[in-house]
């Protein structure tokens, strides 16, 4: 898989949907109490984006703030700005109980779009997309992998794992993609 950091075409696959791997995310793990005074103001500040609620992605054109956990928000931005949002929480948590780390390059972000999308995901994942809305967040698991994922709009879920199995999620979702293949469950 390509470095996000290197100046490479993005890997992206056409089926029933469209399987990309954007180039230049940035992702930062933020582990804090998430009913930390202040903390709204902080993100919001630092990211222009809102804290999610339980469950939830915020997202604009270039941020995703991913509740993944109680204590832990997922926050993806452009790649080269990764140290200057660190600097920037850690000066605003002074005093707090966190833990902040770069881990851009140890995952990555996939995009899939298409009206197909959940059928897409259904072949492989445990998660009940049936009540999977805009918007939401699941940790889960896609063809035996760890994996996360949210919905943007009703035809764009956006997938993080980790690096180290990329390939083969990549072929995976390019498999469940195939044209013709899709059972039509959600339309």
């Amino acid at each position: 898989m390509p470095n996000p950091s290197n100046d490479t075409d993005d890997l992206s696959y056409m089926g029933e949907i469209s399987v990309k791997l954007p180039k230049n995310w940035g992702m930062i793990t933020l582990k804090v109490d998430l009913e930390t005074k202040g903390l709204k103001k902080i993100i919001n500040d630092c990211f222009k984006t809102p804290l999610p609620h339980l469950g939830k992605v915020s997202a604009t054109t270039d941020t995703r703030i991913v509740w993944m956990a109680p204590d832990e928000l997922l926050i993806l931005i452009s790649y080269d700005k990764v140290n200057k949002h660190i600097a920037s929480l850690e000066e605003n948590l002074r005093g707090e109980h966190y833990l902040i780390a770069d881990v851009s390059d140890a995952r990555v972000l996939f995009n899939l779009k298409g009206e197909g999308v959940y059928d897409v995901l259904a072949k492989g994942t445990p998660a009940d997309m049936s009540n999977f809305g805009v918007n939401e967040v699941r940790r889960s698991r896609i063809g035996q992998l760890a994996a996360a994922f949210w919905t943007i709009n009703s035809d764009e879920i956006e997938v993080v794992c980790f690096r180290s199995v990329s390939d083969y999620l990549f072929d995976w979702l390019k498999a469940a993609a195939a044209p013709n293949s899709l059972p039509g469950y959600f339309k």
